[in-house]
């Protein structure tokens, strides 16, 4: 992993993850050529692309379809990485325009394909493009996807009911994929290989209706119980779990403190678990620009400022703390007194 220092506020932070140093860094260089780009760090594997991820401000990351010396792991790390930063834009580079890597890449959340033939001068090209909110693919690449559309059904059922249709081991991928983990970390927990995760999860799309991971959570997250009985939860305590399911990662947290409750006749560890897990993917790179926006400030404040700064965060604190206590307190009393009348 290598960071490179950032020489002008205005270029576009690119940063670049192929399958070898040498072509990583080699990429890197002619791509620096180019007035308005700047490479701000490099990357030979996903580890370290990750990393830069929570650390580095980029615009556009470019990367290698072929990572970690497996195929097809490019698309596995693009969700990664848009679970840490959303507003990453992505260009993928492929070795190959097969209609199946080409699909697997637009459905990962690539804005770009690429193809590592292809005249540097196109790929910065590329890389604007898809920094301006546009997609960037060859005329054969589009035929792949259009090709793959006109053979797909026109309507397909979004079903909240085919939860119901989902066997145990379905909803365990569900499970740890709402929790943010990607196929392979999946794989490795129900000891199956990736390629199998991917087949249920084909096969979860088709039972639910869904067309994307995020329509699936949406839709599976939002379903009835399964045994048709209605949540019987205080209003205070489905205001969290909604602020929670939006993607609020205070709610998140405060929805995990309350399942981990031993005492809670709605003890959920493994809800807990999980939701601590959305709460810290969700959190890093918040904590990252929080970190550096104060870095900026301080230079700027005189110490009587800090000082005042310090006071006035800490009675904030306090207050918060405070309120968040009653607010925990509210749905246990609410049950106490439910069970005595």
């Amino acid at each position: 992993m290598v960071f490179h220092e950032r020489k002008e506020p205005d270029f576009i932070s690119v940063v670049v993850a192929d399958s070898t140093r040498i072509h990583t860094q080699l990429l890197a260089d002619a791509i620096n050529r180019d007035h308005g780009l700047q490479v701000v760090a490099t990357a030979s594997n996903s580890r370290d692309l990750l990393a830069v991820a929570q650390r580095v401000p980029i615009d556009v990351a470019l990367l290698a379809y072929h990572l970690d010396n497996q195929p097809c792991r490019g698309s596995e790390v693009l969700s990664e990485l848009r679970a840490l930063r959303p507003q990453v834009k992505t260009v993928m580079l492929l070795d190959t325009s097969q209609p199946e890597a080409v699909l697997d890449c637009f459905r990962a959340g690539a804005k770009g394909i690429f193809s590592k033939e292809g005249r540097i001068e196109t790929l910065c090209k590329c890389i604007r493009t898809v920094h301006d909110g546009q997609i960037w693919a060859r005329s054969v690449e589009l035929d792949h996807v259009l090709e793959t559309l006109a053979h797909s059904p026109r309507v397909r059922a979004r079903n909240q009911k085919g939860v119901e249709l989902l066997s145990a081991r379905e909803r365990q991928v569900i499970e740890y994929l709402a929790a943010g983990m990607t196929n392979r970390e999946i794989a490795q927990v129900l000891h199956l290989s990736p390629h199998t995760v991917k087949n249920y999860l084909c096969r979860i799309f088709d039972k639910i209706g869904a067309s994307s991971r995020t329509e699936l959570l949406y839709l599976t997250m939002n379903a009835p119980p399964l045994d048709g009985s209605a949540a019987k939860s205080s209003p205070q305590l489905t205001e969290m779990v909604e602020a929670a399911k939006a993607g609020d990662p205070y709610a998140q947290l405060r929805l995990a403190d309350y399942h981990s409750q031993p005492d809670n006749p709605e003890h959920d560890p493994v809800s807990a678990y999980m939701w601590y897990i959305v709460a810290a993917k969700l959190v890093a790179p918040m904590l990252h620009e929080i970190e550096q926006g104060r870095a900026r400030l301080a230079r700027s404040l005189s110490p009587q400022q800090k000082m005042e700064a310090d006071h006035r965060a800490a009675q904030w604190v306090k207050g918060r703390e405070e309120a968040d206590r009653i607010h925990r307190a509210q749905p246990q009393r609410e049950q106490k007194s439910a069970g005595v009348s």
